[in-house]
């Protein structure tokens, strides 16, 4: 027997051979998985009457959460799967968190949609921030009748485009062949480009209206959109009270504390929706003229960044500015403060939230907080300005995505006598990954 043959028959040729042949069949059988998942998902539609996307650059969570009110207040079995900064899935009356352990996947949304799947009614807000993960999320996880455009700003410039056209062509881009669209953005030239690209795709659009008198309330549109989601689905319109009260969750107010006011649209983190806030905090209260303004900045947001200097400097170079410097705080701080045309004091996150807080509430201005909430520093300035709060019946906020809320039915309602509300509760289960 020549060498040759002697080496091919050793043990360790045969351990190779056995280990390449172990390698092939686990990738056949993973890819056979990922199929055969795949086809199970697709087919789990079949069995749910609508599937409704909500996308858009702000305003998802709240959307998403009230037309899942409405339906589950209408007797429908609704999932809604809100993402937002504390990502949960709602499913007949129940809220689940998801857990996270790493990087977010697009394959969290087959594993909620088949651990809740629901009969009548999917509701899912496109969390992706990418034209290709935005279009993979409707074309292969959701496969919608409806997709909401909830509005388009300047917030993921540096994925979805360079400027607000490109971020809305990179939404249409995601809208499948087939599928209506209503449109929530009121800038009537953003309005004739979208409905352009819509209709190139196939696609059928209609236009949300805001009423002449409501137009002045940062992030309306997203109200008015219920009623032509409903109608989209052959559904009843709220009525003019039930609109009512979702109208008086978007007004804004000034935070009352023990020793000024605050305002923090740090949630809305784009400058359009920002610039909408203050002015409409400024209409409130025509005796104010000057707020002491304080951005956080994240090194990863650097396209954020740019838009609030931009926004800022534009401020700053009005015949009447509205601010006489801006506090900062976060990552990339010292290159904003040399590009700024206006003063800039910047403080560390090391400092306590309470003492930075108290700094921007000695100049006796109304403090109005921008940029980016995801961190523990603006954790804990949140936390600092409720513990100097001052108790109100009532105060609003653009956004309170995250706290339960009444439905309009139940607000509006006047009747004790009537049927309790329907409760949703929390429950904990285990990752199911």
């Amino acid at each position: 027997m020549s060498d040759k043959q002697e080496n091919a028959n050793s043990p360790l040729d045969m351990a190779r051979e056995t280990n390449i042949v172990s390698t092939i069949g686990k990738t056949i059988n993973g890819v056979k998985h990922a199929c055969l998942r795949g086809l199970r998902h697709t087919r789990r539609f079949d069995d749910i009457d609508t599937q409704i996307v909500i996308s858009g650059t702000r305003g998802k969570s709240s959307l998403t959460r009230w037309v899942y009110d409405i339906l589950y207040d209408r007797e429908y079995d609704v999932l809604a799967k809100v993402t937002g900064n504390r990502p949960v899935s709602i499913h007949s009356g129940e809220t689940h968190p998801i857990s996270r352990r790493h990087r977010v996947t697009l394959y969290e949304n087959e594993r909620e949609i088949r651990s809740h799947t629901p009969d009548d009614a999917l509701i899912v807000e496109n969390q992706a921030i990418t034209s290709y993960t935005t279009r993979m999320v409707n074309a292969r996880f959701v496969d919608p009748d409806v997709v909401v455009l909830s509005n388009v700003r300047e917030d993921h410039l540096s994925t979805l485009g360079s400027d607000r056209y490109k971020v809305a062509r990179g939404l249409v881009r995601a809208i499948p062949e087939g599928t209506h669209v209503i449109n929530a953005e009121q800038d009537p030239h953003i309005r004739e480009f979208l409905e352009t690209e819509i209709n190139r795709r196939n696609a059928t659009v209609s236009h949300v209206t805001v009423p002449e008198e409501y137009e002045h309330i940062p992030g309306i549109e997203s109200i008015y959109a219920l009623n032509e989601i409903l109608r989209a689905i052959d559904e009843v319109p709220l009525t003019d009270d039930e609109l009512a009260v979702y109208r008086d969750r978007m007004d804004v107010e000034w935070r009352q504390l023990a020793d000024g006011r605050v305002y923090n649209a740090a949630e809305v983190n784009d400058v359009q929706s920002t610039e909408m806030i203050r002015q409409a905090l400024f209409a409130k209260d025509p005796a104010i003229d000057r707020i002491e303004p304080f951005l956080y900045l994240r090194g990863d947001r650097r396209g954020r960044s740019v838009s609030f200097l931009h926004y800022l400097n534009d401020l700053y170079d009005q015949d009447e500015p509205v601010f006489d410097r801006v506090h900062v705080a976060g990552g990339t701080t010292s290159a904003f403060a040399r590009k700024a045309a206006f003063p800039v004091t910047v403080h560390e996150t090391e400092t306590p939230a309470g003492d930075v807080l108290q700094s921007l509430l000695e100049n006796e201005r109304p403090v109005y907080i921008m940029g980016n909430t995801v961190a523990t520093f603006m954790r804990d300035l949140e936390n600092a300005i409720e513990e100097r709060e001052l108790p109100t019946e009532t105060w609003h906020s653009a956004d309170r995505s995250d706290e339960p809320q009444q439905t309009p039915k139940e607000s509006a309602s006047s009747d004790v006598t009537s049927q309790p509300p329907k409760q949703t509760k929390t429950v904990e289960i285990p990752d199911s990954n």
